[in-house]
Formats: structure tokens, C-alpha cells, sequence
């Protein structure tokens, strides 16, 4: 047995917080109504939007590419809906077994897609909470789960801070992925930010005879007129030196 706590279970126990809380007697149910005005209510006007992703990783033993699109619709002020769908094509150097499917052979590439739905609960201003799951296709067949959470701290300072955690469990293979960033924006303009901080991931469970990762330093930047981000990272790990770059585009329409 584990003696640590699953992001993913930490997730579901905060959401079944949020829900008791919601249902409380009258004195939390009124702290509830204070701190989420209108919680119920739907918000408007509602907010569609869609964002254009993509990316590489390389390594020495293993490289990734994917792109995809996420989709998300406003339901409340504090509640949206979404959908994603990825397609990813996987290069596994050195004779190394898949991943996705260990005992099933070696394989210099794998290509496959992963479709997720799920929620996005706003907690506080600057700070969202994702929860989805969903199921590969193709060379992968795994359902996953997912959870992710993104935070802003000192939104009125010159620097605000971000830090971010992600979470996924595979069961076709059992192995939970988590990945984590902080970073601070260094330089702000009308049209554009540069950030910069510090990320890594780390490897649990299914094949894994133990704990893996990797980290190093970030460094992104996000032209507002376009809606357009690009961000980069290098560092060294279990898959020894590595890169990775990855690109977004937002559009936003008010319904």
C-alpha cells in the first residue's frame, strides 16, 4: 500500500466538500452564498471558448508529439464544461517495450488519440480546479482520469506568480503522471508577457519499479492581441537530457 495521497483522490474530496458545503445548515450555507454569489445562477452573457494546442518532448530514449483542441462552454460563474480531443505520436528509441502496453512487444512509434470531457470549477478569482475523464484510441486503449489546477498569486503586483499541478491516471498501464510549474511573469506590456520559472514531472506506479522525473527551467510567452502562447523547458532526469515546446491559441466569443 502507498503511503501518500492520490492528486486525483484529493480532487474528488474537494469537490465533495464544495458539494456539503453547498447543502449546509444556514450558517455555512450563508458563508457558502458570501463567498460563491450567484453560484447557481447561469451566467451572462455565457462564454464559448476554444483553444488550439500542440507540442514536442525529446529525449534521449523517447520522444512525443501532440495537438489537439479544447472546447469549453460557461454554464455559471463558477462552473464550465469542456472537451478535448489529442492526437499524440510517440517515438521509443533504444529497443525500449511501449509504455502504453507493457509486455506487448517493442515498437519504434505509436500513434494514438485520447477524447476527455469534464468540468472546470472556478474557486476563487485567478484559480481554477479541472476534473475529466476519457479514453484512448488506437495504439493506447486506456481509460484515464485527469485533474488539474491553476493558480494566480499576487495579481496586483508587477510579478504575479503562477503555479500549476496536473494530474493523470492510466489504467491500462498504471501508471500516474503528474506534472507541476511555478512560474512569475517577468515582464508585462500592453501587447505581451514574458514568464519564467521552474517545472518538472514525476512517474508513479503500473511498470515502474520506482519513482521517475525529470526538471529544469521554464520560459514562455504570450502575445495578447493574438491570444497566442508559446512556452519552452530544458532540464535532465530519469529519461536523461530533455526539451520540450509547446504553443496555444485562445479565441473567445460572449453569447
Amino acid at each position: 500500500m502507498k503511503n501518500r495521497i492520490s492528486p486525483i483522490s484529493a480532487t474528488v474530496a474537494l469537490l465533495v466538500a464544495l458539494s456539503a458545503l453547498a447543502i449546509a445548515p444556514p450558517a455555512h450555507a450563508q458563508w457558502f452564498e458570501d463567498t460563491y454569489p450567484g453560484f447557481f445562477s447561469l451566467q451572462t452573457p455565457g462564454l464559448l471558448q476554444a483553444t488550439l494546442f500542440g507540442g514536442g518532448f525529446v529525449s534521449d530514449k523517447y520522444g512525443v508529439l501532440q495537438e489537439g483542441v479544447q472546447v469549453e462552454q460557461s454554464v455559471t460563474p463558477y462552473i464550465g464544461f469542456f472537451g478535448r480531443a489529442t492526437g499524440y505520436q510517440l517515438w521509443i528509441g533504444n529497443g525500449f517495450e511501449s509504455p502504453l502496453a507493457p509486455g506487448s512487444g517493442s515498437f519504434p512509434r505509436l500513434n494514438f488519440g485520447r477524447f476527455q470531457g469534464g468540468a472546470d470549477f472556478t474557486l476563487c478569482p485567478g484559480t481554477h480546479l479541472y476534473v475529466s475523464g476519457g479514453h484512448d484510441v488506437a495504439d493506447s486503449d486506456a481509460p484515464i482520469i485527469e485533474g488539474d489546477f491553476s493558480s494566480w498569486l499576487l495579481l496586483h503586483s508587477a510579478h504575479p506568480i503562477n503555479g500549476s499541478f496536473s494530474s493523470i491516471y492510466d489504467w491500462q498501464n498504471g501508471v500516474e503522471s503528474s506534472e507541476i510549474d511555478v512560474e512569475a511573469i517577468l515582464l508585462s506590456t500592453e501587447k505581451y508577457m514574458v514568464l519564467g520559472g521552474i517545472g518538472g514531472a514525476m512517474y508513479f506506479g503500473g511498470f515502474l519499479s520506482n519513482a521517475q522525473g525529470q526538471g529544469g527551467p521554464d520560459l514562455g510567452f504570450y502575445y495578447r492581441p493574438w491570444q497566442l502562447g508559446v512556452s519552452a523547458q530544458a532540464g535532465y532526469g530519469n529519461a536523461h537530457q530533455y526539451g520540450q515546446i509547446s504553443m496555444y491559441k485562445q479565441l473567445s466569443w460572449f453569447e
